[in-house]
């Protein structure tokens, strides 16, 4: 959760940066992310029959699709791939609707996302290898970007689509966890570092 608002909060400060660019929204993308999880932990963690739709229905979603329109929609500029998986992912979500262990129908969801998103971050690392962004990666939002929502979305597939599983056999399942805490912690201060680092690409 620190890692969460420190880059919402490098957002903020560097906001005027972005203010011309797609980059605006996704630093209100992190914003909401930070309060909704604050908000969360500290008032609403004890509302378990809230916490799990809100989060299934709502957050990871939210996240997933967002990470669609950044890759999809504008860094690749490939609409057919954005589109089709904004159908195929939220086509996941349908049954959860219909059936009572949600819990799996979560990691299916889960899975699907990550498996779409796999194959934008190829794209992207295809992309930037073949042009001369490589050459000036340290002020390519898209390369830090990229990295941390590889880590963290790839890594910890296992963890998100077989927690159920996992949970068995719980050295296992702690153990996936420090993995989930390290990548996402990595992830959110890439985020930071892309912000002040970074380069915003404008319309």
């Amino acid at each position: 959760m620190i890692a969460e608002v420190t880059a919402a909060i490098v957002g903020i400060i560097k906001f005027k940066k972005f203010r011309n660019s797609y980059w605006k929204w996704f630093i209100c993308y992190l914003i909401f992310i930070a309060c909704s999880e604050i908000v969360c932990h500290f008032f609403l963690i004890k509302n378990t029959k809230f916490l799990g739709p809100y989060f299934g229905l709502f957050i990871i979603p939210l996240e997933f699709l967002v990470l669609f329109c950044l890759y999809g929609y504008k860094s690749l500029n490939n609409r057919k791939l954005f589109w089709v998986s904004v159908v195929v992912f939220l086509s996941s979500l349908i049954p959860y609707f219909f059936v009572k262990d949600r819990t799996s129908i979560n990691s299916i969801n889960y899975l699907v996302g990550a498996f779409l998103l796999s194959i934008m971050i190829l794209l992207e690392y295809n992309k930037q290898i073949k042009s001369d962004d490589i050459l000036n990666f340290r002020e390519n939002m898209m390369f830090y970007v990229n990295i941390g929502v590889g880590l963290f979305y790839v890594g910890t597939l296992p963890y998100y689509a077989f927690s159920s599983l996992l949970y068995k056999n719980k050295e296992i399942f702690f153990n996936y966890y420090y993995v989930f805490l390290i990548t996402n912690i990595s992830m959110y201060t890439l985020y930071s570092i892309a912000f002040l680092w970074g380069k915003p690409n404008t319309y």
